[in-house]
C-alpha cells in the first residue's frame, strides 16, 4: 500500500516538473522572439523589454527559488526513503544469512559428535548429582567404620 502512495506522489511530481519545464521553454521562446523583433524594430523597444524582463525576474525570483527548494526537498525525501528501504532489506538479508550459517554450523558440529552447550550443561548436572551421592556414601562409610571401631575398642577394653 505504501508503494502506491509513493508512485502517485512521484507521478504528480513528475507531471508538475514537466509542466514547469514546458512553461519555461515557452517563456524562453517568447523572449527570443521579442528580442528578435525588438532588434529589427526599434532599439528603444529592446531597452524597454530588457528593463521589463529585469523587473519581472526580480519579482519572480523568490517564487522560482521556492519552487526549486521544494523540488529538491521532494527528491531528497524520495532518495532517503529508498535508502531506508535498502537498509531494511540488507538487514533482513543479513539476519537470514546469519540464521542459515548458524544452522549449518550446528548441523556440522552434531555430525562430528561435538556436544552442544545443553549436553554439556546436562552432563555437569549429572556430575554434581553423582558428587553429592559419593560424598553421602563416603560419609556413611566413615560413620559405619567409626561406630565399628568404637564398638571393637569398647569390647577389647572391657
Amino acid at each position: 500500500m505504501a508503494t502506491k502512495k509513493r508512485s502517485r506522489r512521484t507521478k504528480s511530481t513528475t507531471g508538475a516538473q514537466e509542466r514547469l519545464l514546458g512553461v519555461v521553454h515557452q517563456i524562453w521562446l517568447a523572449g527570443l522572439g521579442a528580442a528578435s523583433k525588438a532588434s529589427r524594430g526599434a532599439p528603444q523597444l529592446l531597452e524597454e523589454l530588457v528593463s521589463e524582463g529585469a523587473r519581472v525576474q526580480a519579482s519572480n525570483r523568490g517564487a522560482a527559488e521556492k519552487a526549486l527548494r521544494g523540488l529538491v526537498k521532494t527528491v531528497q525525501s524520495s532518495i532517503n526513503e529508498r535508502i531506508e528501504q535498502a537498509r531494511g532489506q540488507a538487514s533482513d538479508t543479513l539476519e537470514s544469512l546469519e540464521k542459515i550459517f548458524q544452522t549449518r554450523v550446528h548441523r556440522a558440529l552434531t555430525q562430528l559428535g561435538v556436544p552442544s552447550a545443553d549436553d554439556i550443561e546436562a552432563l555437569g548436572r549429572r556430575v554434581d548429582t553423582l558428587t553429592v551421592s559419593v560424598n553421602r556414601l563416603a560419609g556413611a562409610r566413615r560413620r559405619a567404620r567409626g561406630d565399628g571401631h568404637k564398638a571393637a575398642g569398647a569390647t577389647a577394653a572391657h
